[in-house]
């Protein structure tokens, strides 16, 4: 984790890594493919496809001046369905020109990938990568919130905590706080997480099958399913809940657990299956839908491998305070990165887990550049389906923390962006 007295330092050394990276894994694009085909292809896509990804499936975003040309960008794609049985699956909105398409089975993955990487229209074509909860379940339920206030009451050190009870004699929250939770979605009639729901007011009716507030989805009173493409992100997994329980389980209601926010609005997106599991393009859907609907905190506890140029895209484009966890290999991400929580985007806040005794935790990624802080992540007690409650541990559990911690600053100063935030938040 970075101190204060390593400001300058960091700054140096991030922009050394930037201009590192730049030179060493180049954006692939046809700005340079006649480099590219010079070199050697076939090792490009290989890097591409080194991480886990989805069977053909591509994102590919189109240059600018194809994306403001309707006729140009329709021509550029019929052709790849003539070439490559390319067919768009979807067309992000909010990024222009990013398309998520599909190809045959028939079609290997690597020649689509270099037909797109080869055109000249192209600005950069990537593998739709899988990405996975940070989380690692603990079946010892533990009553304690000792990451809000530890007395060491689980036997840990005092005061290595998030000093929750100090904030709250500040604010407890706001209503008017928007959180995005980009999980496994939540489940919204828990007893601790129903009154600090997120409730979409541009749509007059949840049933009446009519986009009434033109945002492209229907029904969406309460966030979305990324999922099965729905307007009902219940949480079928419990991570989902977990992570929103420690972000604003409503406090002061003589009931269960407090969140750091007593009061918050939680928007579930759902884009996490009931293995945990998800697709990089469902991220970015989500990621693009919060910024879209007003989030001013998007809470990110999952990740994996690959370096996805469109996930970034959509990190980059957002208003909100972007919280990503650090991962759990217990690896170094200054040398194997972990995304999202490795992109270098201004607005992104890269978090790994502590104990109680306020060490890093033994399955914590860290980084001395490419992690920002440190939150409890150790047998964290918070909500889970059907009113429950347990304990979990990972940088999962920490990523909240620093959500919710957000979302305080947020409410405590209305007027502040999301780089304010981030600033007070790192540099208190």
């Amino acid at each position: 984790m970075k101190r204060l007295t390593e400001k300058l330092l960091r700054f140096f050394l991030i922009v050394f890594i930037f201009y590192a990276a730049a030179a060493l894994f180049p954006p692939v694009n046809f700005a340079e493919a006649e480099n590219i085909a010079g070199k050697d292809i076939n090792a490009t896509i290989d890097r591409l496809l080194t991480a886990e990804h989805v069977k053909g499936e591509i994102i590919v975003k189109f240059k600018d001046t194809v994306a403001a040309d309707p006729a140009l960008l329709k021509k550029v794609s019929d052709d790849a369905r003539s070439q490559i049985g390319a067919a768009i699956k979807k067309e992000f909105k909010g990024l222009k020109g990013l398309h998520h398409v599909t190809v045959p089975q028939s079609m290997p993955l690597r020649q689509a990938l270099e037909y797109y990487l080869l055109d000249p229209q192209v600005e950069y074509a990537e593998p739709n990568y899988i990405v996975h909860a940070d989380v690692l379940p603990n079946d010892t339920s533990f009553s304690q919130l000792w990451g809000l206030n530890n007395t060491g009451q689980t036997g840990g050190t005092a005061d290595a905590d998030i000093d929750a009870p100090e904030a709250w004699d500040l604010t407890t929250g706001s209503a008017g706080v928007v959180i995005a939770v980009v999980d496994t979605g939540v489940d919204y009639n828990h007893s601790d997480l129903s009154a600090n729901i997120w409730t979409n007011t541009g749509e007059t009716s949840c049933t009446d099958g009519i986009d009434n507030d033109g945002n492209g989805y229907i029904d969406d009173c309460r966030g979305w399913d990324f999922v099965n493409n729905d307007n009902d992100p219940i949480d079928d997994e419990n991570h989902g809940t977990h992570v929103s329980g420690t972000i604003a389980g409503v406090g002061n209601n003589s009931n269960g657990v407090t969140g750091v926010n007593w009061t918050a609005s939680i928007m579930p997106l759902k884009f996490l299956d009931a293995t945990g599991s998800g697709s990089t393009a469902d991220a970015i859907s989500a990621i693009l839908y919060a910024n879209a609907n007003g989030a001013h905190v998007i809470s990110n506890s999952w990740g994996g491998g690959g370096y996805s140029q469109a996930l970034k895209d959509a990190i980059d484009a957002s208003p909100a305070v972007v919280v990503c966890a650090a991962g759990n290999n217990g690896t170094n991400n200054d040398t194997t990165p972990h995304y999202p929580s490795s992109y270098t985007s201004a607005n992104l806040i890269a978090v790994a887990a502590t104990t109680d005794t306020d060490g890093l935790a033994s399955f914590s990624n860290y980084g001395v550049t490419s992690v920002d802080i440190g939150a409890p992540g150790a047998s964290i007690y918070s909500t889970i389906r059907n009113n429950g409650y347990a304990s979990y541990s990972g940088t999962s559990m920490a990523t909240p923390h620093v959500s919710g911690v957000a979302g305080l600053v947020k409410a405590l100063n209305p007027a502040f962006t999301n780089l304010d935030i981030i600033n007070s938040i790192l540099n208190t």
